[in-house]
């Protein structure tokens, strides 16, 4: 406005000095009677203004030059301005727009003039655009709304609008910001938020959110159904609230240093699996929760938040009861199976040793073929029922998991020895050879169970011994490896039998399973021989490996890895004729000992007394019926060496041996268990109780033999 002026003026003044010199100039003219001086003079003043009127002339197009610009710059940031600007009439027509405010709408910018803006408006926004433009007329302010545009792409275009009423009132001016970006992550935020809070919801499990004071920020439906409590109710409450009773896993009063966001705030670090008690009042109950926290930590290391979730975990605790309840059920039938199982151990052992014991001694009469026959027979039955009660306590032992390993040192090459004389006597019978192949980088002496391993050895060619009517049985043992300090061995039981299909090779595994039915028809047998053995192995970290052809033979082995001992190689075993030279070197020097044998059971008192005189011809054998009477005779005479039964009325054996070594000069009296159990921890609890050793009933001659060559000085 004030540059229209200035030009104004200027044309003015440059008006009124052009008309002076026309009038001079028309006076000189008509007076022709001016004097030279005097019309110099005029000449010199036209020439003067002449000059000035080209310089106002020079300015004139100067500043038009630019206005031309200035109105190009403004008509470039209009047009081409981030944002869309509309001149609209009281109805809503557009009068201008720029050229963004055309790019937003889609439509060429000439189409536009007169269009009714709201037409571009979507139908659920149109209303709060028709209040905009409204209440910009109306207020005579700044007024702003959000529309959701349709341009003609048909693409989504949200827009924040700013509208102004011009000076006049009859016009306002509108600029349209683009906020498409912005709506779509805001859509996309409450979407976020919306499937976080239906997730929370409907969690099973109990969310809650504390603040720095403790007081609940946020919680979920189930906190409140778990906790007892409404939702507002649940809003803003402390932990200090008296509201709550809080216990532990033991119904006692939770101290309030303990709640879970107190802990949180005091140790700033999560807890896990923290179980707590809530009485809930209105339906008057107490609920298990398992409790987890965590902090919310910012930038410093400060807490922000505290998060709690917990479970319902009173279902599972109930159980839990219910399930220690019955373990201590199952553990005290299983005590008392252990118990029945000792005791028929023992009752069956008795009469057996009997049986077994006395056969074997009138074998050694003079006895006719068929005497010999039948005294055979009933030897050879006895022992195969003993091996079966044997079989069964084991598989007991081993299926309750209370059998444990006895390692010590052992000789492997007497024990392999040992094992093929017990069935070579049986392999001659039926014309079988029975080898035994030792490799040589095999040690002699290893750290075993020499009582399991022999047991699966023993199994493993009885097996074979069984089902083998032609050909041969070899027993091999090589190293497969060797380290500093041990070796693993292969054990190997090679027969020429009947084999077994493929199809029943697993099978014969598992506990009280043959082959098939004609097995135990035709062979008999329990079915634990293997299954024992293989979970024996498992004990000794191996397993039976098993390789067999229908009709050919099978081979049945495993590995197990020994520690080595540091003896050498060459010491020899004793041969049979050194053992019997020691015997008689100790029936010579053993006459006249004092042996006394603690027995109740008549037939095994007569066996044992039997079996002694056989060995020492020449002895004095006392004999007491129960503990009491055997500690009368300990006290009266001085013995040797006592024998001594373990299950007797009155005072058993472990009570007896008790008294007997708190007596003086007690500990110079070697104690022998006579026991009916086959158990580790019977024998281990014979030598916790004083006694020096055991012999198991059935009371076999050479091994009564070697105890007393042992313990008689």
């Amino acid at each position: 406005m004030g540059n229209s002026k200035k030009k104004s003026e200027v044309l003015t003044t440059l008006r009124q000095k052009a008309e002076e010199l026309l009038n001079k100039k028309q006076q000189l003219e008509s007076k022709s009677n001016f004097s030279k001086s005097e019309t110099l003079r005029f000449i010199h003043e036209l020439e003067v203004h002449q000059i000035e009127l080209e310089m106002q002339n020079e300015e004139l197009l100067l500043a038009k030059e630019q206005l031309k610009l200035s109105t190009e710059k403004y008509t470039e940031l209009y047009d081409f301005a981030p944002f869309g600007y509309f001149t609209l009439s009281k109805e809503g027509k557009v009068i201008d727009v720029n050229l963004t405010g055309s790019t937003i709408l889609g439509k060429e910018r000439l189409k536009l003039g007169n269009s009714q803006f709201s037409f571009f408006v979507s139908d659920d926004t149109k209303n709060i655009f028709n209040l905009f433009l409204e209440k910009i007329y109306k207020s005579k302010d700044r007024e702003s709304c959000e529309v959701n545009l349709l341009p003609n792409d048909k693409s989504v275009f949200y827009g924040y609008l700013t509208g102004l009423v011009s000076v006049d009132g009859e016009q306002c001016h509108i600029t349209i910001v683009d906020i498409t970006e912005l709506k779509l992550a805001e859509f996309a935020l409450r979407d976020k938020e919306k499937r976080h809070r239906d997730l929370l919801n409907n969690l099973d499990e109990g969310i809650v959110v504390h603040g720095l004071d403790t007081s609940i920020i946020i919680s979920n439906p189930k906190a409140s159904e778990l906790l007892g409590l409404t939702e507002d109710e649940m809003k803003g409450k402390q932990s200090i609230n008296s509201n709550w009773k809080f216990y532990d896993e033991n119904n006692l009063p939770l101290p309030f240093e303990k709640y879970p966001v107190n802990q949180i705030l005091t140790t700033k670090k999560s807890i896990k699996n923290f179980i707590v008690g809530v009485n809930r009042s209105l339906t008057n109950d107490t609920v298990l929760l398992l409790v987890n926290g965590f902090p919310i930590m910012n930038g410093s290391h400060e807490i922000t938040e505290i998060v709690i979730s917990f479970i319902d975990i009173t279902e599972i605790k109930l159980m839990e009861r219910e399930l220690i309840k019955a373990k201590l059920q199952a553990e005290s039938a299983n005590k008392a199976k252990s118990s029945f199982l000792t005791n028929m151990s023992h009752e069956i052992r008795t009469p057996l040793n009997g049986i077994i014991g006395f056969t074997d001694l009138l074998m050694k009469t003079n006895l006719d073929n068929n005497q010999l026959e039948y005294t055979n027979i009933v030897n050879e039955s006895a022992i195969i029922l003993m091996d079966l009660i044997n079989d069964v306590l084991d598989f007991s032992k081993i299926e309750a998991g209370k059998l444990e390993l006895n390692i010590e040192e052992i000789d492997l090459f007497l024990l392999a020895h040992q094992v093929i004389s017990l069935f070579k006597h049986q392999a001659n019978l039926k014309n079988i050879d029975l080898i035994l192949n030792i490799d040589k980088n095999v040690p002699q002496f290893i750290y075993a169970d020499s009582v399991r391993l022999k047991q699966i050895i023993v199994n493993l060619i009885g097996n074979a011994l069984k089902f083998t009517m032609i050909g041969k049985i070899q027993l091999d043992l090589h190293e497969i490896t060797s380290s500093k300090g041990f070796s693993t061995i292969n054990f190997s039981v090679k027969d020429t039998g009947i084999g077994i299909k493929h199809l029943n090779q697993k099978k014969i595994f598992h506990s009280f399973v043959q082959e098939d039915s004609s097995t135990t028809r035709n062979f008999g047998g329990t079915g634990l021989g293997l299954a024992i053995s293989n979970q024996l192995l498992e004990l000794m970290k191996s397993k039976l490996n098993l390789d067999s052809h229908y009709g050919k033979g099978s081979n049945f082995n495993f590995s197990i890895k020994f520690k080595k001992s540091s003896k050498d190689k060459n010491i020899k075993t004793p041969c049979k004729h050194q053992v019997e030279e020691n015997m008689e070197f100790l029936v010579e020097n053993l006459n006249q000992t004092k042996i006394l044998i603690v027995e109740d059971n008549r037939i095994n008192m007569l066996l044992a007394k039997k079996l002694i005189k056989k060995i020492i011809p020449n002895c004095i054998i006392f004999e007491a019926c129960d503990g009491k009477e055997a500690i009368k005779l300990y006290k009266k005479e001085k013995l040797d060496i006592i024998l001594m039964d373990i299950q007797m009325p009155k005072k058993n054996g472990f009570e007896t041996t008790l008294e007997i070594r708190k007596l003086s000069h007690s500990e110079n009296t070697p104690i022998i268990a006579l026991t009916a159990g086959i158990f580790v921890e019977e024998k281990e609890k014979c030598l916790n109780s004083g006694m020096n050793d055991y012999i198991s009933k059935p009371i076999i001659q050479a091994d009564l033999e070697q105890i007393l060559h042992k313990w008689v000085k």
